[in-house]
């Protein structure tokens, strides 16, 4: 049996592996224009979807970009915002 040491060894080495040999598809979302879909303003956007208010202006702005995990978060948004909300509010949801 192997011990977690060695086992997370093997995992670096795996990962270390497969580096630079597949493509990251970046989603596309338009956070300004999912916001503005949905009818919120930065703050209400900011406040409902727990992200920063400079961090969402910054992405507007094209001053950053997110990072992959929040592109798949902000996907969820744009594609299925009310289960987001319910999700992320479920008290409010009842």
């Amino acid at each position: 049996m192997k011990t977690l040491g060695q086992t997370l060894i093997e995992a670096v080495k795996e990962a270390i592996e497969h580096k630079g040999k597949g493509n990251i598809i970046r989603p596309k979302v338009d956070i300004a224009e999912v916001r503005k879909k949905l009818g919120m303003t930065q703050k209400e956007f900011s406040v409902q979807y727990y992200i920063k208010l400079q961090t969402l202006r910054n992405w507007e702005q094209g001053k950053r970009t997110p990072d992959t995990t929040t592109l798949a978060y902000l996907t969820c948004i744009a594609l299925k915002p009310k289960i987001v909300l319910k999700m992320l509010h479920p008290r409010k949801a009842k």
